[in-house]
């Protein structure tokens, strides 16, 4: 009995041992990725924004006229 109990705990190691080096194998690749994303994600490059200062004061006139002048629909409750 006794032997039967210790030949399971002797296949019992080995097997833990190489889930846990894939285990630690997936947590590694898992976190260089997600790292190469955050590095990635923090460079700016200065082509993508250019500034461009000057407004468009038609389309600025335009868009105040669209906002604050338009009719308001009023509903008539007392019906």
């Amino acid at each position: 009995m006794l032997g039967k109990t210790l030949a399971k705990i002797d296949r019992f190691y080995p097997i833990l041992g190489v889930v846990l080096i894939a285990l630690f194998i997936l947590v590694i690749f898992s976190l260089k990725s997600v790292l190469f994303g955050i590095v990635l994600a923090s460079e700016f490059d200065p082509d993508i924004a250019e500034a461009k200062t000057r407004i468009d004061s038609d389309n600025l006139i335009k868009a105040h006229k669209a906002a604050f002048e338009k009719e308001v629909l009023r509903l008539n409750l007392a019906q």
